[in-house]
């Protein structure tokens, strides 16, 4: 599986600047290189429907 920053720096790579993350990887944050936390906005989410609600941008 790939780490928090691959993922991260896969979603840049392709324009993503929003990135849904579980809440339970938080704490991986600490492992994401400045440069990748500088450009991502992640969205944190501890459930299916908390996801989907903030994918929307209705919460």
């Amino acid at each position: 599986m790939n780490s928090l920053a691959e993922s991260l720096q896969l979603k840049l790579e392709n324009c993503a600047h929003r990135a849904l993350v579980p809440l339970e990887t938080k704490r991986d944050f600490l492992e994401v290189s400045a440069e990748i936390v500088e450009r991502v906005d992640p969205i944190f989410y501890s459930d299916p429907q908390t996801a989907a609600t903030r994918a929307l941008g209705l919460k």
